[in-house]
C-alpha cells in the first residue's frame, strides 16, 4: 500500500524536520541554516513548500522572487533549494514538489522559474520541463554549473 504524499505551504513547525534532513543532505558549507530557513518561512511561505506522508517532513522546495512588478507579482521565481530526505529519493517527490511549485507560479501570474543546478542534476532538470537559459557568460565563469529556466506556458503579459 502506497503512502500519500501531502504538498503544503511550510510553517515554522517545520524547522526541525526541516534541519535533518538539511544535515544528511548537505555539508555544513551547504546545508541551511536554522535562520535562514525560519526567515525564509516568514517572508516566502506562499513559495516555500513541504512534502509530508503521513508520519514525517520527507522533502521541500524553496521559491524566491527575483523581481517586482507594477501588480505586486513576481516576474519570476528562483529555485533556491530543493531537498528530499535519503530515504524518500526516486520516489518522485522532487518531481512532485516542482510540479506543485509550477502550479503556484501559473495561479500567481509568474512568468517563469529559474534555477542554477550543477551537472550531475541537469539531466533530471531537462526532464521536469527546464531548459538551459541564455546567460552572457561574463556573468557566470562557472562552466560546472547552469542556468535553467521553466517558461510558465500560461503566462500572459498584461497590457
Amino acid at each position: 500500500m502506497e503512502i500519500p504524499i501531502t504538498i503544503r505551504q511550510a510553517t515554522l513547525s517545520d524547522l526541525d524536520e526541516m534541519l535533518a534532513i538539511e544535515e544528511v543532505n548537505f555539508s555544513s558549507e551547504e546545508a541551511l541554516s536554522r535562520q535562514s530557513l525560519e526567515e525564509s518561512i516568514r517572508k516566502t511561505a506562499d513559495t516555500f513548500l513541504v512534502a509530508r506522508d503521513e508520519n514525517q517532513l520527507v522533502g521541500y522546495i524553496l521559491g524566491a522572487g527575483l523581481s517586482r512588478t507594477h501588480t505586486k507579482t513576481s516576474a519570476s521565481l528562483e529555485i533556491k533549494h530543493l531537498a528530499i530526505h535519503p530515504d524518500h529519493l526516486g520516489q518522485g517527490l522532487g518531481t512532485l514538489l516542482l510540479a506543485n511549485l509550477k502550479q503556484v507560479a501559473v495561479e500567481g501570474g509568474v512568468k517563469c522559474l529559474r534555477l542554477t543546478c550543477p551537472d550531475d542534476l541537469l539531466s533530471y532538470f531537462e526532464m521536469n520541463g527546464f531548459v538551459e537559459e541564455e546567460v552572457p557568460e561574463v556573468l557566470y565563469a562557472s562552466s560546472s554549473e547552469w542556468n535553467l529556466i521553466w517558461a510558465n506556458p500560461f503566462y500572459r503579459e498584461e497590457i
